[in-house]
């Protein structure tokens, strides 16, 4: 039979003759238990957590446990609606707890809706405080996060700013006349060259050097092309 608020799977072995004698496992600890385990893994989230776990149905009947075990499911996260699973090991069963995790707290959102290909100024984009728990993990917080930085993406007004709808503004583009320095231990040297391909700073980028040979390199902030030895 499906329960309404938590969903039973369990087995052991057979249980004694006498029902009346059965110490059943108080469904009051098993929700504390998953809800301790919600506060020690959200502890670190920035922002107000608000945590809130589904009162088991009182038909649920399982044997008294001398030590619950809490994990998350396989799959599933402390953000939003999810699951905790409490077990016990002897004798064998597992309650799954409906867990709702809520999140209010700071976010960089769009003041106006932004085009796919436009680099974000500081007007774009203002901070604000919502319930955060709608947009996945990793929205921004602050305004350096994305300012001058490309929008990969469309942005509709209002909506967190996250790092997968930005890409880093371009310090090489594509056939760029460029500065390659190789260095080592002992030695530099300075020659000149032409991007192959766009690179944000820290990303690698081919060149096509003076002399024909083509060479690949880190894109650094002024727009040269290191190769370290």
């Amino acid at each position: 039979m499906l329960m309404r608020n938590i969903f039973l799977v369990f087995t052991f072995l057979p249980l004694l003759a006498t029902a009346d004698v059965i110490e059943w496992q108080s469904l009051e600890a098993v929700q504390s238990a998953a809800e301790s385990f919600v506060q020690e893994r959200t502890a670190n989230i920035d922002g107000d957590v608000s945590i809130s776990t589904a009162a088991p149905d009182k038909r649920i009947k399982v044997p008294s446990c001398d030590h619950l075990e809490t994990s998350l499911p396989s799959g599933n996260h402390l953000w939003g609606r999810t699951s905790v699973k409490v077990s016990c090991s002897s004798p064998r069963w597992a309650l799954y707890v409906p867990v709702t995790v809520r999140v209010t707290g700071k976010a960089l959102v769009a003041t106006r809706s932004i085009g796919s290909g436009q680099v974000i100024a500081d007007q774009d984009v203002e901070v604000q405080i919502l319930d955060l728990t709608p947009y996945p993990i990793g929205v921004f917080t602050r305004p350096e996060q994305a300012i001058g930085k490309t929008t990969a993406a469309n942005i509709p007004a209002g909506n967190p700013l996250r790092a997968e709808v930005l890409r880093a503004q371009f310090a090489v583009k594509q056939g760029q006349h460029v500065v390659v320095i190789a260095k080592g231990a002992s030695f530099k040297v300075t020659s000149e060259g032409v991007a192959m391909n766009n690179a944000a700073v820290g990303q690698i980028v081919g060149v096509k050097t003076s002399s024909g040979q083509m060479v690949k390199g880190i894109a650094t902030d002024n727009g040269m092309v290191e190769i370290n030895f």
